[in-house]
């Protein structure tokens, strides 16, 4: 019950933070966006384990271990709001896709159907990428000043959760490949005019300079 509360209540604090209208530009325009995913983050951190609490649901539960509530989310109109939980929990979802074995609470249980066995890692796979791609493009739809935040605070809340929560190298490295792979791809030159025919005219031409 305890755990529920406190998802609850982070819950019911974005809600007013998002109700309620300040009429100053950078409050609105930066400031709540920019709480607002961090919170959000925080509960998507912390959402998928209410399975623990919840009668009717096993650990690790398909439900919970999903893309299905930010994606409902989606339909409220707050990019923030669905953004941070959508990177929530891929963070968390990322960390579950190494336990120590495939057995028992580290399997996916799907209501009604009982485990996916040896389908769980593929299950969890697909919902980390699923809440990733979601989380990486409603962040790009905001501005940058709000994209650069809400990447500062993604990337230190994978540090903490990683490395604090989880002590689990694999996971940790995974979600460096996986920011690295991003941040080449969002800020990298354009290589594409660097083909063979370009080099050989290039190398051609500093030789009959030299000449």
């Amino acid at each position: 019950m305890k755990y529920w509360l406190q998802c609850l209540g982070l819950a019911a604090i974005i809600a007013l933070i998002n109700y309620y209208t300040v009429p100053v530009p950078v409050i609105e325009q930066l400031v709540k966006p920019l709480f607002s995913f961090g919170l959000a983050m925080v509960l998507g951190i912390r959402f998928p384990d209410v399975d623990l609490f919840t009668p009717g649901l096993k650990h690790r539960s398909a439900i919970t271990h999903s893309l299905l509530l930010p994606w409902l989310l989606t339909l409220t109109g707050y990019p923030s709001v669905v953004a941070g939980l959508a990177m929530g929990m891929a963070i968390h979802i990322l960390a579950d896709v190494f336990p120590k074995a495939w057995i028992g609470g580290a399997l996916v249980k799907m209501p009604l159907f009982g485990s996916l066995g040896k389908l769980s890692p593929f299950w969890l796979m697909a919902n980390f990428l699923g809440c990733l791609v979601l989380a990486l493009h409603t962040i790009s739809i905001q501005g940058d000043w709000i994209q650069f935040g809400s990447f500062a605070m993604a990337i230190t809340a994978t540090l903490w959760y990683m490395i604090r929560k989880e002590k689990s190298l694999p996971p940790l490295l995974t979600a460096l490949m996986i920011v690295s792979v991003l941040v080449w791809n969002h800020y990298s030159p354009d290589i594409s005019s660097f083909n063979l025919k370009t080099l050989t005219a290039t190398a051609s031409w500093n030789k009959s300079s030299s000449s």
